[in-house]
């Protein structure tokens, strides 16, 4: 099972203010033409070979320029979650900044 990390901001104070909203990561891949973000998006896995459909409009697809690999990025109330490499995480990093947040892992390790 792949492990998966996610965007997301901290502020237990204000949490009805301080998740990303749809909006927000709409407007994010809109303004950056590395990401499509697309209401069907559909991946090969490298390993089996199987055609992976994720639906709806909140997930968002971005090749790596250095190895031309896809990944995705999915929107899932308030919490954008990927799964872990070298790229995506570079990747990640850009799109915390953008949406100032963070990014931690499934146990609570922060990148």
């Amino acid at each position: 099972m792949a492990y998966e990390l996610h965007i997301y901001r901290t502020d237990s104070a204000r949490a009805e203010e301080s998740v990303i909203a749809l909006e927000e990561w709409q407007t994010f891949c809109a303004n950056d033409p590395s990401m499509a973000l697309g209401d069907d998006i559909s991946g090969v896995n490298p390993n089996t070979g199987e055609t992976i459909t994720i639906s709806g409009k909140s997930t968002a697809r971005w090749t790596s320029p250095s190895t031309q690999r896809q990944y995705f990025f999915d929107y899932r109330r308030g919490v954008i979650s990927f799964i872990y490499s070298d790229d995506s995480i570079g990747k990640a990093k850009e799109i915390a900044r953008a949406l100032a947040a963070e990014i931690k892992g499934d146990e609570g390790e922060e990148y």
